[in-house]
């Protein structure tokens, strides 16, 4: 299955991202807020809104979010074979793991700011 993003202004996917936060606890707990999101980076999202991520100018992958199950993996891929993405941060747990298929390796780790929640996992392509 290919995915199709088309880019997207900083409002249309943070009003996106917003939506899939509030509509999926895990988006919530793996994605930052929607205005924290920086308005320099380029943005893209699925034709339904369901689905999206961004790139920042540096090749950071950021915001990555799908409310469609199965849709992650060619996000990614997009992201990383035809957005520039080479590196990301992530938080620990599953993530971690996920994006290691895609050639993403490990660089830093650093304690979360909220005591017993996961650390949070920076990672580049290798």
């Amino acid at each position: 299955m290919t995915i199709y993003v088309q880019p997207a202004a900083w409002d249309e996917y943070t009003a996106a991202l917003e939506w899939a936060r509030d509509s999926s606890k895990r988006i919530a707990e793996a994605t930052s807020e929607p205005h924290e999101m920086p308005r320099g980076a380029s943005y893209y999202l699925t034709p339904d809104f369901k689905s999206g991520f961004g790139v920042a100018g540096d090749g950071t992958m950021i915001g990555l979010f799908s409310t469609v199950k199965g849709r992650g993996t060619d996000l990614v891929w997009d992201a990383v074979n035809h957005k520039g993405a080479t590196k990301l941060d992530c938080f620990d747990g599953f993530l971690p793991e996920f994006y290691k298929q895609f050639g993403f390796q490990e660089t830093e780790r650093v304690a979360n700011w909220t005591p017993g929640e996961p650390d949070v996992v920076f990672m580049s392509l290798v």
